[in-house]
This record gives structure tokens, sequence and C-alpha cells, in this order.
């Protein structure tokens, strides 16, 4: 499922796009920036200020996650079934020294999204259909950045 580069993509970039659908049928998208992955089947973000998310999700537990890496052109988007899980539970104090990279904001952590992840797919930028490598790519957009 998510495979060992899916998974370095992820740690690099923790920033995920999460899809959820409001309750009115339109789709929303919020970015959350305290990604981990427990497992190859299951990730998690902490529950900072999400209380659209968490509405959305208790409604309608699907979602899809995307991380992309800006400077290799490659993304994983994930789909799955989000569930919340409140900082008074034994199952939050199990998953908060996971989240110890962002030690500063555990203590405002009012819960952790997981998502048990049904599909997941590396995505690649066109670019590697003609031939770009991955340190080209890099060197490219890490240059165009840096200017």
């Amino acid at each position: 499922m998510i495979t060992p580069e899916m998974r370095r993509l992820i740690e690099r970039n923790t920033v995920g796009f999460v899809a959820t659908v409001t309750p009115d049928g339109k789709p929303a998208v919020s970015p959350k920036g305290t990604s981990i992955v427990l497992d190859e089947k299951t990730v998690a973000f902490g529950d900072l200020r999400s209380p659209g998310t968490l509405r959305n999700i208790a409604l309608n537990p699907a979602v899809e996650i995307n991380y992309l890496d800006v400077l290799s052109r490659k993304a994983v988007r994930l789909s799955g079934t989000a569930r919340h899980v409140s900082r008074d539970t034994d199952a939050f104090d199990e998953l908060l020294p996971r989240f110890q990279a962002w030690d500063s904001l555990a203590p405002r952590l009012r819960g952790v999204v997981i998502v048990d992840v049904d599909a997941a797919r590396l995505i690649l930028s066109p670019a590697y259909d003609t031939g770009a490598t991955e340190d080209a790519l890099r060197r490219h957009w890490s240059a165009y950045y840096g200017a």
C-alpha cells in the first residue's frame, strides 16, 4: 500500500492537503502540517485547528490526502477512511510520542485524525516521461525557488 518511496516523500513533506466533503456535498481541501506514517496502511495528522475537517469527517469519513514534493515533482495520493481520536483517550496518549517532531505544538493538539488507507498512488510529473531524473529536477527547482 504505502511503499517505502511514498513513506519517504510523506516524511520529507509532512504537509498533506486533506480533501473532505462538506455537509452540502461540496469539496473542501485543508492543509495539515503534522502528518506521520503509522504503518503501510495508516497515516495520521494532528488536530490543531480543524473544526471544518472534523465536521466533514463526522458526516462522511471518506478522505483523500495529497503530499507534494515540489522539488522532485512527485506526489503521493492516498484515499481512505478517517476517524478522530480525542486528546482525553488512551489511544491519543499512545500516539502522542509519534508527534515529537512538533513538540512545541503537541500541548495544543486537541486530538489526532487517523486515516485507514484504502489506496495509495505515486504520481510523477510528465517531466519524467521525457527522461528527466529526480536529481536533475531537484537541482532545477531548487535553483528556481532559490532565485
